[in-house]
């Protein structure tokens, strides 16, 4: 969590990330680390307050699910720290933050992979005050894909999807973004798409026609492409720190 924290300090010093709100100081509980299932599902949750679990009370918190790039990796426990990534952008003690983990054998796209943010949302739901009726799901590079998954696929629409660095056509088609129905506009799903023209891996002469012509069809589909963006979540932090930090503003 001390990076996370380190780059906060960085987008305050630079005025790309406006300061918290003000009044009575709030704070997160103790990252709650996990594994769920039998196949080395590494997650962890991040809550509002001093309890890292708590079931009892009438008022449900905002819930962001962050899904790791990197979904091949031998790492079988990034899901432990991507949460992190929030951290400068939610103000303490407003929300869920949790992630899941993806790796070779069990990524994002693989029926395994759907089933670690299942299961994670599942658990979430059962203990947890985490408000799943207008949740926020986040994608980085694979994370992306995903999220595209997931919500073409998955049990629970979110409220508002944000993705970072995406090619979409390594998950989906043109054609599918037309006629799936969680893709489209009367699904009433927010999308937040960063791509920038310097993607080291995802050229824009590949992302930016089909990401323009969802967004020509689906008016809840808002576009932040960037001349000079880069693949890297570091790089949208530290150029576009202000304009992240509204995308992730409550409500949904």
């Amino acid at each position: 969590m001390v990076a996370a924290f380190q780059i906060f300090t960085m987008c305050l010093a630079t005025g790309t990330v406006p300061a918290v709100n003000g009044g009575a100081a709030k704070t997160w509980s103790e990252p709650v680390r996990f594994h769920l299932g039998s196949d080395s599902n590494a997650c962890a949750i991040l809550a509002p307050g001093k309890s890292p679990l708590v079931k009892g009370g009438s008022v449900k918190k905002p819930l962001y699910l962050w899904l790791h790039g990197g979904m091949r990796s031998q790492k079988r426990e990034k899901g432990w720290t991507a949460y992190e990534g929030l951290l400068p952008f939610v103000n303490p003690g407003s929300a869920y933050l949790a992630s899941p983990s993806a790796y070779a054998g069990s990524d994002w796209l693989s029926p395994e992979g759907l089933s670690h943010i299942e299961a994670l949302l599942d658990h979430l739901e059962k203990n947890t005050k985490a408000d799943l009726s207008n949740w926020i799901l986040v994608g980085v590079s694979d994370g992306c894909l995903g999220a595209l998954r997931y919500v073409r696929d998955g049990k629970r629409k979110p409220g508002k999807v944000v993705l970072i660095s995406v090619l979409p056509q390594l998950v989906t088609t043109s054609e599918e973004l037309k006629i799936v129905p969680a893709y489209r506009e009367d699904s009433r799903i927010t999308w937040e798409i960063f791509q920038g023209e310097k993607d080291r891996l995802f050229s824009s002469e590949q992302t930016f026609p089909i990401l323009q012509e969802w967004a020509n069809r689906n008016h809840h589909v808002h576009l932040h492409l960037e001349k000079n963006g880069e693949h890297d979540f570091s790089w949208w932090v530290k150029h576009s720190g202000r304009e992240l930090h509204q995308v992730f503003s409550l409500p949904p």
